[in-house]
């Protein structure tokens, strides 16, 4: 039974990992199956609501996702306390679904939660904190609180630079969205600056 879980696991992995989403799911789906079988608190479990509802995330399905991440959840905090980290990476990764779905008010008390326990875990310099104000920044500027997103924005940037180095892929986005929120308010010079960084990190890639 564990080999078979095992497998169905390695399966959905490597299905995600060349978009086969249709594939993921029916294994994650198969392997959670199995998964329900095991001794409580069993961690392959968890490992298998949060597989599933990672890929349910990518292919659209928020609903479904949040529902497969509030289990997950409810089983991490029972197991690991409130303040692991891996129960930050849960709330950010349920954060993400709201902020898909339009729930803004959801999304940032789960990204707020999420870097209050990175603040914890991990360095104030750390990427995965970085991440986190990133994420914030996100709903800040949907919700057009874009003094509070600038400053979540230049907070994150600063510590992937530090972390990823200025070239790396993980910042076209970042740069792109900052850049839009600067053009909102005016500061058009600065945001071509970020947009040429952007378009100079994306040759670099096709080169």
């Amino acid at each position: 039974m564990s080999q078979v879980w095992t497998d169905l696991k390695d399966s959905a992995y490597k299905a995600l990992e060349e978009k086969d989403l249709e594939t993921a799911v029916k294994d994650w789906q198969a392997a959670l199956e199995e998964a329900e079988k095991f001794a409580k608190g069993d961690g392959r479990l968890v490992t298998s609501l949060e597989g599933l509802a990672q890929v349910q995330f990518v292919k659209g399905n928020y609903a479904e996702a949040e529902s497969l991440y509030k289990r997950a959840l409810t089983l991490r905090e029972n197991a690991q306390g409130n303040d692991h980290q891996d129960i930050a990476t849960v709330l950010n990764n349920m954060g993400a679904v709201y902020f898909k779905r339009g729930f803004y008010k959801d999304a940032m008390s789960h990204f707020e939660r999420s870097l209050a326990m990175r603040r914890k875990s991990f360095p104030a310099e750390h990427l995965e904190v970085g991440k986190s104000l990133y994420h914030l920044a996100l709903v800040c500027h949907a919700q057009q609180k874009y003094d509070e997103a600038d400053g979540h924005y230049r907070k994150a940037l600063d510590i992937k630079n530090k972390s990823l180095g200025n070239n790396h892929p993980d910042l076209i986005n970042l740069l792109r969205n900052y850049a839009h929120l600067l053009r909102k308010t005016s500061r058009d010079s600065i945001a071509a600056q970020m947009e040429q960084f952007a378009g100079g990190i994306e040759a670099k890639l096709r080169a």
